[in-house]
């Protein structure tokens, strides 16, 4: 049973219709894929990840360049009283009263000689870009928005535009049925076969449009008044 059309009453300012396939599909992922690592990557910065971690790698320098002899004999002390204590513990362990002390003194000195030895190193790999943890973000994220496409290509995605407000119908061979209505954010980021619309940064949330290149949507979306 078809869904009634909600524009019925009220035609809209521009509608669009495009014939949604497989093959289409794949050919804009890579490009869907660069534009959400590219918007992850700006949270990133945006977010003030880097800036926090250079205040944190300079305080640690300042800190060790203020005592650097008391640095070196905690860094020694930790790395031979770890090493002391894996000897208790390939023996049988050190007891007393119940309790395994060569397993205390080993969580002990392994925590102090991560703080001082290894942390510095943490905070340096996690200034690095993390390629490929932001592209794995990035391909998960395309892949769930282009989930249902993928499943019900081939289909006719009909988007009619009343402003800012947009409404997607999905039509197949067997029904036309309206499956959402959006208000899109600016500004848009058009493609050949998409358009994007993200929501107020850092959030990833987003309308994506599958839709052949039309001039007259980015016309209609520039005469809109800019959001408050």
């Amino acid at each position: 049973m078809n869904t009634p059309d909600p524009l019925a009453g009220h035609p809209p300012v521009l509608r669009l219709n495009t014939l949604i396939e497989a093959s289409a599909l794949e050919r804009i992922t890579p490009e869907l894929e660069a534009i959400f690592h590219a918007r992850l990557l700006a949270n990133r910065v945006r977010g003030g990840v880097e800036q926090r971690l250079r205040e944190s790698e300079l305080k640690m320098q300042t800190a060790f360049a203020q005592a650097p002899r008391v640095h070196i004999v905690m860094v020694w002390g930790s790395a031979i009283g770890l090493l002391i204590a894996l000897a208790f513990a390939a023996t049988g362990g050190l007891w007393l009263h119940g309790y395994r002390l060569d397993i205390i003194c080993m969580v002990f000195f392994g925590l102090i000689f991560a703080l001082l030895a290894l942390l510095p190193r943490v905070i340096t790999w996690q200034q690095q870009p993390w390629e490929w943890l932001w592209r794995s973000m990035a391909r998960r994220l395309v892949a769930r928005q282009l989930k249902s496409a993928r499943a019900l290509a081939p289909f006719e995605a009909q988007y009619d535009f009343d402003g800012k407000v947009v409404t997607y119908t999905r039509i197949t061979r067997t029904s036309s049925m309206v499956r959402w209505s959006r208000t899109l954010s600016r500004p848009g980021i058009f493609g050949n076969g998409y358009s994007v619309f993200f929501e107020p940064a850092p959030s990833m949330q987003c309308v994506l449009l599958l839709h052949a290149p039309d001039s007259r949507l980015e016309a209609l979306l520039a005469q809109c008044p800019p959001p408050r």
